[in-house]
């Protein structure tokens, strides 16, 4: 969020959804225009749906755009991203889920060397082409929206391989639900990846806690490790027995 009034505007709306400009002009105490630019900037970082003379909260099923969501939370996704890269030892074999904090990481493996990194992102991929490590595409059916490769192909090339690491992102994560995601053929992809992975870690910056998508990812007791941005609560109470890390 770029201000307090754009935090207000999300707590009215998770109160009550859709809600007019007018109705949140009053709440607000502010001008209309003023809603309209707040309004604006909240549809462009994909945090709420504009609808005719008001706005809404979006459904479980709607996916943000890449570049609307990499705008959402940099600093902590940058702070998730080095602390991450610092735990991986020359020579591992990571694979690297899709999402705009795992592409946080990517740049910073930039810095590094002699990775062997498994990706079916084609935006990481892209940032890891300038690395020197040996980077394999996972390959597969076309997701234009994500720049992701999913599919039955993709599946069966995981299959075949396997992983020191796999940092995952998620969509959200809670007591209730778990760990979720927005697509169902990416969450298989990552189930995919958790099989075949030693050791599973979820990268997911702060403003993921309480939230939940579509799809259930895992139960918690796959992840290793959680890293995150401060959260009101501890491990025990999210349910997670594993290594909770706030950076």
């Amino acid at each position: 969020m770029t201000n307090m009034r754009e935090e207000r505007i999300l707590a009215f709306l998770q109160e009550k959804s859709p809600l007019t400009v007018e109705e949140l002009a009053v709440l607000l105490q502010v001008s209309e225009p003023t809603v309209r630019r707040d309004l604006a900037a909240m549809e462009q970082d994909g945090v709420i749906l504009r609808q005719r003379g008001g706005a809404s909260l979006p459904g479980l099923g709607f996916e943000p755009l890449f570049n609307q969501r990499s705008r959402h939370n940099q600093d902590d996704k940058k702070r998730i991203a080095q602390y991450a890269a610092s735990q991986i030892a020359e020579g591992e074999v990571i694979a690297l889920d899709a999402g705009t904090t795992n592409a946080e990481l990517a740049k910073e493996l930039l810095k590094m060397s002699n990775l062997t990194v498994f990706t079916y992102s084609l935006q990481i991929a892209f940032i890891l082409s300038r690395s020197q490590h040996n980077v394999y595409i996972i390959g597969g059916r076309f997701r234009k929206s994500e720049q992701s490769m999913v599919g039955t192909l993709a599946k069966e090339t995981i299959r075949q391989f396997n992983f020191d690491r796999f940092f995952m992102g998620l969509a959200g994560f809670n007591a209730e639900q778990g760990p979720t995601d927005f697509n169902l053929e990416e969450v298989e992809i990552k189930r995919h990846m958790i099989e075949r992975s030693k050791k599973v870690i979820a990268l997911a910056d702060g403003s993921k806690y309480g939230g939940a998508s579509l799809v259930k990812v895992c139960d918690y007791n796959e992840i290793d490790e959680l890293v995150t941005t401060a959260i009101p609560t501890s491990g025990e109470e999210l349910g997670f027995h594993g290594r909770l890390t706030i950076v």
